[in-house]
């Protein structure tokens, strides 16, 4: 009851998210403008960065994985299953089920498999939280906002007590009654995660994150450049942080309305018009429905998965 009541929510969320979007941007004449300049040639660079950035994060689930789990795979291997697994991610779940069933034939148990994920999902928050105390002291000094300042602590403050959460649960958990199931099955996760939370995959996290973290940020300079949006560094760099920071907090799957409705927002404040922020926030999200779609396709023709 209360599951499908959250996603009635979200449901609700999305529709008024995107009639609040569509009332806006018919009552503004910029779009058709911007859609009839465009050269759909230019578009193309961009795809190009979001197939890099799915390879990225392929590549860093795959040294992580077998950096802490039994798992035995070929990269080939790996490569199809995961490329398969993102383009069914457009279903919810059926991604993260088709990778978890593939992966048990290659020594990973879904118990590990699931682990694994969480271990990421724990250590994506560290790392990026450091990354936005990077973001957030470039907009301080180099934009001249020094209040900021302060806000680039708050990420660092936080950063360092998270990384240090697991480690104090690590320590309470061993109060913890193993007799009951779920209590054990949390505190064999917390053994997991703290006992792998060590400096070579520390390093992986910083290393992929950070050039994720680039990656994105190029990302949307092509997109706006593609749109021929005349912004300049600062603009695109608030743009880049502000969405990131959003997309770090989903409300709905894959915050789709909320990024683009909080993109339309943003630009409005800093004296653009609210398509504008609408249709940067349309781009991105298309051109990472192009690389999966791309992704997919190369997968299947040409790879195939080879017993090993």
């Amino acid at each position: 009851m209360n599951k499908n009541f959250y996603k009635l929510i979200q449901y609700l969320f999305v529709t008024i998210c995107f009639l609040v979007i569509f009332k806006t941007i018919k009552e503004e004449k910029e779009i058709h403008n911007i859609m009839f300049n465009i050269d759909i040639y230019k578009f193309f660079p961009a795809v190009i960065v979001s197939i890099f950035l799915v390879l990225v994060y392929s590549q860093m689930i795959f040294k992580l994985s077998r950096n802490t789990t039994n798992l035995k795979i070929s990269k080939k291997n790996w490569i199809y299953i995961f490329l398969n697994s993102q383009f069914l991610d457009t279903i919810p779940f059926a991604g993260f089920i088709y990778k978890a069933v593939n992966l048990k034939k290659y020594n990973l148990e879904y118990k590990y498999f699931i682990f694994v994920y969480a271990f990421v999902f724990y250590s994506w928050i560290i790392i990026y939280l450091f990354l936005f105390f990077i973001d957030t002291v470039i907009i301080s000094l180099y934009f001249g906002l020094v209040k900021y300042f302060y806000i680039s602590i708050l990420f660092l403050i936080s950063s360092v007590m998270v990384f240090f959460f697991i480690k104090l649960i690590n320590n309470l958990s061993h109060r913890l009654s193993s007799s009951l199931y779920l209590l054990s099955k949390a505190r064999e996760l917390i053994i997991f995660t703290n006992k792998n939370l060590v400096k070579k995959n520390i390093l992986i996290f910083l290393k992929s994150g950070t050039i994720i973290h680039i990656s994105e940020f190029c990302l949307y300079y092509l997109v706006i450049s593609f749109l021929q949006l005349d912004l300049s560094f600062k603009v695109i760099f608030t743009i880049f942080f502000v969405n990131s920071l959003i997309d770090f907090f989903p409300i709905t799957p894959k915050n789709i309305g909320i990024s683009e409705l909080i993109s339309g927002l943003l630009l409005s404040l800093i004296g653009f018009n609210f398509t504008t922020g609408v249709l940067i926030r349309i781009f991105i999200r298309l051109s990472s429905i192009f690389a999966t779609i791309i992704l997919f396709l190369f997968n299947n023709i040409f790879l195939s998965e080879k017993n090993e």
